[in-house]
């Protein structure tokens, strides 16, 4: 299989961005830590069908993760896509604790949990219009290729229940520890291959250099105003108290911990929730710092692209693959941005 490791979407990014510069006593709040629970478990459930789908025998596959396409004007997202010599495959992961059941006349999807019933788009339907949309993606460029769906629940304690036992829905809405007998099914249904290895790298290449990364406004989504957040480069340990630089370390005067690097993850944050792009004199207001010089230096060590010249020099966002992947959000309770 050729596949890039899934990693943090920008909005994950950018919800762990967002609560590193909450002040203490916004960290808490209810529905914006539900809101990025929600979207983490989405993640983690991504990340085991990544695992499972990896210990398939299947080798000349190509796999992308978390795929956006422009698609006249509006934009649609796939969870994950196969390339395989007989077809492409459109995976549409779920990641729901409790019992579920899909209603096949009405098109719903119901979550029993925690004594709270929810009823969700009907994924199977999501799925098939992901795929209308990659099928018109794909006229683009001249190509028709047989599309296959799978609704596939990541949560290996969830039941799953198919209300009218349509048997239709045995083979769209599935268990990840399922997902090799199912793909070895849709394979047995096709009598040749519609690409071979160099078509398939050539599709893959086509798709990457077409995908679009989705990047939230976040503070405009949750009305943040400026008070809400930490000015300057908070201490990681202190968390609510700001270091200093001197010389070339930053320390906390509270716990005395230092640093060379603390002002790293602060421009990385500035980024992610304002804009693309930083100068010289928004550095310095970002991190408490007078001087130009000092600013300077700590941009040119985080190796970004430039732009512009003198007073004019724009730094630019690096890759979405170097930013931390391993920082994330505790959960506790109550919401006071009422």
């Amino acid at each position: 299989m050729i596949s890039k490791p899934r990693l943090k979407s920008y909005r994950l990014l950018a919800y762990e961005a967002l609560h590193r510069r909450f002040k203490k006593e916004y960290k808490d709040n209810e529905v914006f830590l539900q809101d990025y629970g929600r979207y983490y478990a989405g993640y983690l459930g991504e990340k085991r069908v990544d695992y499972t789908l990896s210990n398939f025998r299947e080798e000349n596959i190509f796999i992308i993760k978390d795929l956006r396409l422009n698609n006249y004007n509006h934009y649609f997202q796939i969870d994950t896509l196969l390339i395989t010599p007989y077809n492409l495959i459109i995976l549409e992961i779920k990641n729901f604790k409790g019992e579920l059941s899909y209603d096949s006349l009405q098109k719903q999807f119901i979550q029993h949990a925690d004594g709270k019933k929810t009823v969700y788009k009907d994924p199977i339907q999501q799925a098939n219009t992901q795929k209308r949309n990659l099928a018109y993606w794909l006229q683009n460029f001249s190509m028709n290729l047989p599309i296959d769906t799978l609704v596939i629940s990541s949560n290996p304690a969830t039941s799953i229940q198919n209300i009218q036992e349509d048997p239709q829905i045995y083979n769209q809405l599935i268990h990840s520890e399922s997902i090799h007998f199912h793909l070895e099914r849709i394979f047995k249904g096709y009598s040749e291959q519609r690409l071979n290895h160099s078509a398939q790298n050539k599709l893959y290449k086509l798709l990457l250099s077409h995908h679009v990364d989705y990047v939230p406004d976040l503070l405009e989504y949750y009305k943040i105003s400026p008070e809400f957040l930490i000015q300057g480069v908070p201490c990681p340990k202190c968390v609510n108290s700001l270091m200093k630089k001197k010389n070339k370390t930053w320390i906390c005067y509270e716990c005395k911990n230092t640093s060379i690097t603390a002002h790293k993850q602060v421009i990385l944050d500035h980024f992610l929730l304002f804009k693309p792009t930083i100068t010289n004199m928004e550095c310095r207001k970002l991190l408490n710092i007078p001087s130009p010089s000092t600013a300077y230096l700590l941009l040119k060590g985080m190796k970004l692209q430039q732009s512009g010249k003198n007073r004019y020099r724009l730094y630019h966002s690096p890759p979405i693959q170097t930013y931390p992947q391993d920082k994330g959000i505790p959960f506790p309770s109550n919401n006071i941005f009422e």
